[in-house]
């Protein structure tokens, strides 16, 4: 198994608020423009639904997630979503090609929010420099899993994914 560090990007490429993700000039198309690397949205307020017509209304959301990834997700490499109840991770996550460390933990996610097999498989492109999955707490995961639980954690491991349930 090979041990990976990743290093926590700076305060200039981090937003700790949607409002701040959409508000900092993060483009890398300007001229010395840069990239937003790091969405740090632990028990946050920013997930909660406000569209009125949304069954999750007032709840956590993954439609306010899925909005923040496709304006600002192209660079990310650090996702923590930790602590929202979420019912789901918006696709947009598993096709994020910079993502190295997602924190997904303590949530309400289940077995079909996580495309294990895709992940096991190295042919396929899914979160392809994913290093820390942290999946601890979402109960339904784990007991999804079943007796599948070693094989996915040993293709992880093959794959260099450090994964925590």
């Amino acid at each position: 198994m090979t041990t990976t560090t990743t290093t926590r990007p700076s305060d200039d490429v981090t937003a700790r608020t949607l409002l701040e993700a959409n508000g900092k000039r993060f483009d890398v198309a300007m001229p010395r423009g840069v990239a937003l690397q790091a969405l740090l949205l632990a028990r946050s307020d920013d997930l909660k639904c406000v569209d009125i017509m949304c069954q999750w209304v007032g709840d956590a959301c993954a439609c306010r997630l899925a909005r923040a990834l496709d304006r600002r997700g192209e660079a990310l490499r650090v996702l923590d979503v930790s602590g929202n109840r979420l019912r789901a991770l918006p696709s947009a996550v598993w096709a994020m090609r910079a993502l190295e460390v997602l924190d997904a933990s303590d949530n309400a996610l289940t077995p079909a929010d996580v495309p294990f097999d895709d992940l096991m498989d190295e042919t396929k492109d899914v979160a392809p420099n994913l290093k820390v999955l942290n999946l601890r707490g979402n109960v339904a995961v784990i007991d999804g899993l079943e007796g599948r639980l070693r094989e996915v954690v040993d293709a992880m491991a093959r794959r260099g994914v450090k994964l925590v349930l």
